[in-house]
């Protein structure tokens, strides 16, 4: 939660402010609902209060009031080297970035983070430590001047708190407004990642493999007959109380082979948790070998302004029993295709990452940025 004192509401139904809402419990009474749209599964109030308590930092709430009723809203996180989420931290994305020769990386290298990314923090990360798609809230009829509002008041709190830079870790090239605004702000920017999503066909797998190349089809086709061959079943349940310790071992595995501080407890700790605050909202594709779980899918379900997307969060494997079976596509897409063709859902959310073999099964994907305020050079 904030540390700094919230702001009352305005007595005046024309005064517009921006509050500080003392934590993701009261968001709800906040309005924040009101603002969230079908692409905004990860500013949900019930996501941030798992990401609240997961996050291992400082989280603000930032609502901006006109006429008493919320206009927009900002999410943010405290990043210091301490906080193990690298994907969304920005001296973490601009290594990567400068390691993969990117030019904007190497120019942000230079002017921004004098040579040496750790200088970048500590930092105020806004919009969201989700992957992909930071961004403010916004309602329907929201100004710009309501998002320039919370930008400026998140700069504000940042110096108050000593912080080197401010970051919009992952701003979609499709959120023009923003761009702009962050760049007459003073924003640089680097390549950070791209984000995929997978338009579901109504007519579901038949048509989705319909759509591929000859090729990619019959691998497609090899793929399942492999899992099949191998007594592979694969199943869409809710998260149980029975089921949590086997996943938090896979997920542990998945966070660990990638590098990340991960343990059997804290995976199914937090896994456990997002169940009993997402509800039927938080979903698994379980692929079971002679009954034992050996790898698995999260999806979770976003429902807002009269429409349903999916959004896949999070995997883990049991690498030794996997061997070379193709689980990862099988479980966290076309399992889950199936699945929300059935249901009529129209759009699932791939996120980050592998954007290669996204876009080779079928998925649209969009170029993010990390963008950075360096703050006055002073003492911190």
């Amino acid at each position: 939660m904030s540390g700094d004192a919230t702001v009352a509401r305005p007595a005046g139904a024309a005064a517009a402010v921006v509050e500080h809402v003392p934590g993701a419990a009261a968001l709800v009474d906040a309005g924040w609902d009101e603002l969230v749209g079908p692409e905004d599964c990860f500013q949900t109030p019930r996501w941030l209060a798992v990401q609240e308590r997961n996050s291992g930092t400082t989280m603000d709430f930032l609502v901006r009031r006109r006429a008493g009723r919320p206009a927009a809203a900002l999410v943010t996180a405290w990043a210091d080297d301490t906080v193990p989420w690298l994907l969304a931290r920005p001296d973490a994305m601009l290594e990567r970035a400068v390691g993969e020769e990117d030019p904007e990386a190497l120019e942000r290298l230079r002017d921004t983070a004098d040579g040496d990314p750790a200088s970048l923090l500590p930092s105020l990360v806004c919009g969201g430590r989700h992957l992909g798609r930071t961004r403010p809230l916004v309602a329907a009829d929201g100004l710009p001047e309501d998002v320039a509002a919370l930008v400026a008041e998140a700069e504000e709190l940042a110096r108050r708190r000593g912080a080197a830079t401010v970051c919009f870790p992952h701003v979609d090239e499709r959120d023009t407004d923003l761009v702009a605004l962050l760049r007459q702000r003073g924003y640089v920017s680097h390549p950070s990642a791209h984000y995929a999503w997978l338009p579901v066909p109504p007519g579901g797998w038949d048509e989705f493999l319909a759509d591929m190349t000859v090729h990619r089809r019959r691998r497609v086709r090899l793929e399942r007959r492999a899992l099949e061959e191998a007594g592979i079943e694969t199943r869409i349940e809710r998260i149980t109380p029975e089921l949590v310790p086997r996943l938090g071992e896979l997920d542990c595995n998945l966070l660990r082979k990638y590098g990340n501080p991960a343990s059997p407890e804290h995976s199914a700790g937090l896994i456990g948790w997002i169940g009993e605050v997402m509800g039927d909202d938080a979903m698994v594709s379980v692929a079971r070998k002679d009954g034992v779980p050996i790898g698995f899918g999260m999806v979770l379900r976003s429902r807002a302004r009269g429409r349903e997307e999916w959004f896949g969060h999070r995997a883990g494997f049991d690498y030794e029993a996997q061997g070379k079976l193709p689980l990862y596509y099988d479980v966290l897409y076309y399992r889950v295709l199936e699945a929300a063709a059935q249901q009529g859902v129209r759009v699932l959310h791939a996120g980050i990452g592998s954007v290669e073999a996204k876009l080779a099964r079928g998925c649209l994907a969009a170029r993010e940025h990390s963008f950075l305020l360096r703050l006055e050079r002073t003492a911190r």
